[in-house]
Formats: C-alpha cells, sequence, structure tokens
C-alpha cells in the first residue's frame, strides 16, 4: 500500500508540470470532500502523512535526479499536499480553492487569522450580567434595562495567539 502511494507520487511529480503544494490546516473533511468532487477529472489531490511524502520524493530524487524532488523535499512541513493539474490551468484550481474557503471559530492557542472587536452598543443582555464584563475590563453601562458597551473593545488582533478569555 505504502509503494503504492510512493508510485503514485513520484509518478504524479515527474509527469505532471504544474501542480500546487497547499496548505491543509484548519480545513474541514466535509471542505476536502467538496474541493475533490469539484476537481475530479482536472487535477488530482494527493495528501499523505509528512514522513512518506519525504521518503516517496527521496527515492524520486534517486530516480530523476534532474526533477528537482530534492527541493520539494525540503518544504514538506505542517498539514500539506499536493494537487496536480492534470487537465487544467492552476488558476482554475485556485479559482475552485477560493471557492470553498469558510470562516472558522477561533480556538485557544491558535494564531489569529483578523482582527475581532466587539462594536459600542446595545448587547441585548439583562444587567445582571455585567460581572462577566467587569472581568474581562470591559466598560459598559445599563441603558434601557440592558447592557450597552461605552466603546469597542479588541478581542483578537491578527497574528497573535488566541487567549482562552477571547
Amino acid at each position: 500500500k505504502k509503494q503504492k502511494y510512493f508510485d503514485k507520487l513520484v509518478d504524479l511529480c515527474v509527469n505532471t508540470p504544474n501542480a500546487l503544494i497547499i496548505c491543509a490546516d484548519f480545513v474541514a473533511s466535509t471542505q476536502m470532500q467538496d474541493i475533490r468532487m469539484e476537481l475530479r477529472g482536472k487535477a488530482q489531490v494527493l495528501m499523505g502523512k509528512n514522513t512518506m511524502i519525504r521518503k516517496a520524493l527521496e527515492m524520486g530524487h534517486l530516480a530523476h535526479p534532474d526533477a528537482g524532488m530534492d527541493v520539494l523535499r525540503s518544504n514538506i512541513r505542517g498539514n500539506i499536499g499536493f494537487i496536480f493539474a492534470t487537465n487544467c490551468q492552476l488558476d482554475d484550481i485556485r479559482e475552485i480553492l477560493g471557492k470553498h474557503v469558510r470562516d472558522s471559530a477561533a480556538k485557544s492557542g491558535q494564531v489569529a487569522k483578523a482582527n475581532l472587536s466587539l462594536p459600542a452598543g446595545p448587547t441585548g443582555m439583562d444587567p445582571s450580567q455585567t460581572a462577566f464584563f467587569q472581568a474581562l475590563n470591559i466598560g459598559t453601562k445599563i441603558v434601557k434595562g440592558q447592557i450597552e458597551l461605552v466603546s469597542e473593545f479588541p478581542i483578537l488582533k491578527k497574528d497573535e495567539r488566541v487567549s482562552p478569555s477571547a
């Protein structure tokens, strides 16, 4: 089974001139499934464990030293995969991938991909819940029987780690 995977990866690297290296962090399995279904007949999606990819590329480099698989092997880090363009252009694949991008909830410990803040104004929460905002040092006032935020409060900043309180 592993040998079959090695042969497939080496064959695609040698015989398919156009390919994308994709990062699959925070991609749901249904998203991957939808992408695979839409690329069917146009491109080949190949995912795998990094150790298997490295070993296959090493074996491929020994068999085809001029194919540049050693350069590819040095870039295998993290949760990555390949999309080999068999019957289409790379721009078509990028367009399909862009169609399937979805926002997801920030989890503690991850790096924030965007800025996020609570807007100033009414929250719709009743006055008995002011302790929640006080614990987070968020300025509030009570207007017409509900809590209102005094000013905009930044929760996440792009490229910073998400804390458990955010």
